[in-house]
């Protein structure tokens, strides 16, 4: 089956606000077994989004709007969907009571020639009213020649409760045989996407499960998903690619899911007893502020400073003079020495440290904009660093300097277990 989703609102079309609801809808819709085909954001104006219901009328099964079903006179999604149905609005009573009950949650009422309320009342005829247990505003669906629309309101609370209590049993009640889509999103990092696609190129080719890379900031999305009406049957189809993934990329799957490179950093620092220290130049407390995100940082990171102006890294972290100033306080030596000053300042297992020039201005011929070192210190395999050089804007530059620097932390206690204690 074919499913269609409509974003309504003027708002979308600006940028004002992002439409997490299609993503939300889709995501959902994958795991019941429905295929999306289409997303369309369309703006309060009758005419385009008379258009767009009879053109995805024409072509899904299902229909799913978002937005345009509140009192004010731009809300004119139900009565687009009417007359693009060739149907007339009633007044349904339950929706009624649906929304005074709504407003007596919330201590108030509604007088009962309220023109603005009653409008949400009105159900496309032939059709039904959808309770909203969050909001005012109820949603309604109408079935047509074989097809389902639904339509739900734009704000996501309201619409996610919504669709979880009435919209998935109305669409697997609706369309039988449905075969759902279970999905596993393995986190790659110190890869690039050509390089898992070059590594994976058969898996890639597989057609259920399906293989797929994604590319983020600074790492790579795998996705796994498996299409089958037996659960367990799909989850050791999906475990089956997964071992063979983590077999050919080693140690930089470092996660699955919501599982970020903190977190498994994290894990391997509570487990083997060890504790951290980070002084930050350049990303400027980013480093820090996703060590200390993870519940439970205070177990293994020590401490965190962002030693910014070269007289504080002379002054605080007793870097010599002429290291700070060399090459605009860009080089190996800076970092090593500001991840080992902040390791012993702390009494740390490690220290990490990044410096750089995240531009637009600054750099030399020899460092450009987009230099960062990293420095990593441990209290016996000693100092290293590692020098990338990234482009883009300087929020870019800093965000990828401090997941290239939390990546260069794991690899080094994933690489040798033996010496990382």
């Amino acid at each position: 089956m074919q499913a269609e989703i409509l974003s309504i609102g003027t708002e979308l079309l600006l940028g004002e606000i992002v439409d997490t609801n299609a993503q939300y809808i889709s995501s959902r819709l994958r795991d019941i077994g429905v295929n999306v085909y289409r997303r369309i954001t369309v703006g309060d104006n009758p005419e385009r989004l008379l258009a767009a219901f009879e053109d995805s009328l024409g072509r899904a099964d299902l229909v799913i709007a978002t937005g345009g079903l509140g009192p004010t006179d731009d809300d004119v999604t139900a009565q687009c969907l009417a007359k693009a149905l060739g149907r007339c609005l009633r007044f349904d009573q339950d929706a009624w009571d649906s929304i005074r009950q709504s407003y007596i949650r919330r201590g108030r009422t509604v007088d009962e020639n309220n023109q603005a309320a009653r409008k949400q009342a009105q159900v496309i005829d032939g059709g039904f009213f959808i309770p909203n247990p969050v909001g005012t505003a109820p949603g309604q669906g109408v079935k047509v020649d074989g097809k389902l629309v639904l339509l739900l309101p734009g704000p996501p609370s309201e619409m996610q409760a919504m669709f979880e209590n009435h919209v998935v049993p109305l669409i697997t009640k609706s369309f039988s045989g449905l075969t759902p889509i279970y999905c596993v999103n393995l986190n790659i990092a110190g890869l690039g996407e050509s390089q898992v696609g070059e590594a994976l190129a058969d898996l890639l080719r597989s057609s259920n499960p399906t293989v797929a890379p994604y590319a983020g900031s600074g790492q790579v999305r795998l996705r796994i998903a498996a299409q089958s009406a037996d659960k367990s049957r799909a989850l050791a189809m999906i475990s089956q690619v997964e071992r063979e993934v983590r077999r050919r990329l080693g140690h930089h799957v470092y996660g699955k899911d919501d599982e970020t490179l903190e977190m498994a950093i994290g894990k391997l620092l509570s487990t083997r007893g060890l504790s951290l220290a980070v002084a930050e130049s350049v990303t400027g407390g980013l480093i820090c502020h996703r060590i200390t995100g993870v519940p439970g940082s205070s177990r293994y990171f020590k401490m965190g400073m962002v030693a910014y102006h070269p007289e504080v890294k002379i002054a605080s972290l007793g870097i010599p003079p002429e290291v700070v100033y060399r090459e605009q306080a860009v080089n190996p030596e800076l970092a090593s020495g500001m991840a080992e000053s902040v390791r012993l300042l702390a009494g740390a297992t490690l220290g990490l440290a990044t410096t750089g020039f995240a531009g637009p201005d600054g750099g030399t011929e020899s460092e450009p904009v987009g230099t960062v070192y990293i420095g990593l210190s441990h209290k016996k395999a000693g100092n290293m660093t590692e020098r990338v050089v990234f482009s883009g804007s300087r929020h870019r530059i800093k965000l990828l300097a401090a997941q290239r620097a939390l990546y260069l932390l794991y690899r080094f206690l994933t690489e040798d277990s033996k010496n990382r204690r």
